[in-house]
């Protein structure tokens, strides 16, 4: 059972999700506006610990149990990568620990004091300087050494965040990038073998990251979001934010060609006015500044690689507007792949990162072989036993609906 927390310009997120067999299950989650964070810069901790502290409440309440120990999403900021190396001798058959200490000694010998690791996904291990291996446990040698993929960030940073949720009673257990959440939600075998794209498109920024066979090289941000769509609504038909955002996400289409000219809505402006909102026109006005966007994410591309890129991944709040992939295949020849996220809990591409990295997070404890909840064993039976009991509930109002329907 694992927690994650994304702390986004827009909205605070929580998924607390359980793992069966080889699928996740969505036990709660929760999303509230957040305040103090712009650009995923913290400006106002208190503020941001005030909108922390609501979604807690939310999820402590869908739970059952008080969530404290988390995984938490970071924006990419001042992205520091480089491949690092380290080696080490076994005691013949290589077991998870010797992984586990071969890869943190690539980062000790490494890595500078003030620096702190966000990011490590070992790219390629060798045993006794001969075999060349992806996953060497069960295998023989005397020696294993690892070519590791790092992102560090500078410490001061990352504390701020790490302050505020331990000031809210919250262990962060494990820390990484958002995008790299996104890539592990809607990755495939081809994906992982080919060089490709993951682009978030947040509110106040947009994030970008190359990964090459699954494993993230380089990132950056784009100080431009859908806020900017926002702005032009408020701009153009004079009504305040919050009237904006909804004609945006419930009203407008990302593509014209997908909108309905004679589809009309009534809003009050803000001089209280009422005006008729036609949304083939909104959607025009979407789709230009989406267009923006997107012409400035291949451009960004263009920098980070000069290499052919094979897909891209596109994910987000506002990918969940009707016609969005048009306007992507009107920019780019690859194959695309838009954030489409199925589980009951979290059915919108804004839980995307938050999903993501607790299935990134299951993976590193597999191939470590190490077996790890966020839940204590008491809790998890607590929380089997109300389960069981909403269930068993269920069951009963089930059958007293079918008895009055016959």
């Amino acid at each position: 059972m694992y927690t994650s927390v994304d702390l986004g310009s827009h909205s605070i997120k929580i998924v607390v999700s359980e793992k069966s067999g080889d699928k996740f299950y969505v036990l709660a989650s929760t999303k509230v506006r957040s305040l103090g964070i712009k650009k995923g810069i913290i400006k106002d901790r208190d503020l941001v610990i005030k909108s922390l502290q609501e979604a807690i409440l939310n999820i402590n309440q869908d739970l059952g149990i008080e969530i404290k120990k988390v995984l938490l999403n970071f924006p990419l900021f001042c992205v520091n990568t480089s491949i690092e190396t380290a080696e080490i001798e076994t005691n013949g058959m290589i077991t998870g620990e010797d992984i586990q200490e071969v890869i943190k000694k690539s980062v000790l010998e490494n890595i500078k004091k003030e620096e702190e690791v966000l990011y490590l996904e070992p790219i390629v291990f060798d045993i006794d300087r001969e075999l060349q291996v992806v996953d060497p446990k069960g295998l023989t040698g005397e020696r294993l050494q690892v070519r590791c993929a790092v992102s560090t960030i500078e410490k001061n940073f990352l504390y701020e965040y790490l302050k505020i949720l331990s000031d809210v009673g919250l262990e962060v257990v494990d820390i990484t990038y958002g995008v790299v959440g996104d890539y592990y939600e809607s990755s495939n075998r081809d994906t992982n073998s080919k060089l490709g794209v993951v682009v978030n498109f947040g509110y106040g920024k947009t994030e970008i990251a190359i990964f090459n066979k699954g494993i993230m090289l380089k990132g950056s941000i784009l100080p431009i979001g859908s806020n900017k769509i926002d702005k032009d609504i408020s701009y153009i038909y004079k009504v305040d934010k919050k009237i904006a955002i909804d004609l945006k996400e419930k009203f407008a289409v990302a593509a014209s060609s997908y909108s309905d000219k004679f589809d009309i809505m009534e809003v009050l402006n803000i001089h209280d006015e009422k005006i008729t909102i036609n949304q083939l026109e909104i959607s025009q006005i979407v789709e230009a500044r989406l267009l923006e966007i997107i012409k400035s994410v291949k451009n960004e591309i263009n920098n980070l690689t000069n290499r052919e890129i094979s897909y891209i991944i596109v994910t987000g709040g506002i990918t969940n507007l009707v016609g969005f992939p048009y306007l992507m295949d009107s920019e780019f020849t690859c194959d695309k792949i838009i954030g489409n996220i199925t589980s009951l809990g979290v059915r919108s591409n804004i839980y995307s990162a938050s999903f993501g990295l607790i299935k990134y997070f299951d993976y590193k404890m597999r191939f470590r072989n190490i077996d790890y909840s966020m839940f204590s064993r008491d809790e998890i039976n607590e929380l089997t036993a109300k389960k069981k009991k909403v269930s068993t509930k269920e069951n009963l109002l089930n059958k007293f609906a079918a008895y009055l329907k016959n």
